[in-house]
């Protein structure tokens, strides 16, 4: 994570936070659950820096704080721990569904801020400032589509977890995220950005195993 901090992918904070979720999902997951949280990292750093000069959004003032970094791995972190203990579909699923959805938002967010076209308020459809919580775009969400179907994809490859599930259920959280942005972010005093953000791996994780459940 040393790496993250020198290209200013993270704060200091962040670095340490992302040792730690790192160290408990290669620890409790292995190389497969590390897989799937190393290309979260990677591509959502890499699209972070991509044009940042372009983009107004405190994730490029510096890094990703610890904060940013617990909501976006907190839930895949207690979940590989729980797979150590007692391994089921059911919970790789919901692995999977965690990680594919911070990657759908986090990718849905740093392209979207490039779109051509203004974002539009989710609840509304009004338009909005580029990087205002709940606004959506057309751009910002196919590509968020796109990955949530790589992390759908790579948990197929190693885990055999069913791509078009953790898709969906990805695709839900990022729905449930800017739902969240457009009512409750900043008018609840707790629900910040990073809380919203791990309620929505949260809720691709649950979608996730709900879906496995219901498909059996």
């Amino acid at each position: 994570m040393s790496r993250g901090l020198l290209f200013g992918s993270l704060t200091r904070s962040g670095a340490i936070a992302a040792f730690v979720v790192g160290t408990v999902v290669f620890g409790f997951g292995g190389w497969r659950g590390g897989l799937l949280l190393v290309t979260f990292f990677a591509t959502s750093s890499a699209l972070t820096r991509w044009h940042a000069e372009r983009k107004r959004h405190p994730e490029h003032r510096g890094g990703r704080t610890a904060g940013q970094v617990i909501a976006n791995g907190l839930v895949a972190a207690i979940l590989a721990v729980w797979f150590a203990i007692a391994p089921s579909p059911e919970v790789i699923t919901a692995f999977a569904g965690a990680i594919a959805a911070a990657t759908a938002d986090t990718w849905a967010t740093e392209v979207g801020l490039l779109s051509p076209s203004p974002p539009r308020l989710i609840t509304t459809w009004r338009r909005v400032q580029a990087g205002t919580s709940g606004g959506v775009t057309l751009l910002g969400t196919a590509v968020g589509a796109a990955g949530a179907s790589l992390i759908a994809r790579l948990g197929q490859l190693v885990f055999g977890t069913s791509h078009d599930v953790v898709w969906i259920a990805a695709m839900g959280a990022m729905l449930i995220d800017s739902l969240l942005g457009a009512t409750l972010e900043g008018r609840v005093r707790w629900l910040n950005n990073d809380a919203v953000n791990l309620a929505a791996t949260a809720a691709g994780a649950l979608i996730a195993s709900l879906l496995y459940i219901s498909s059996r």
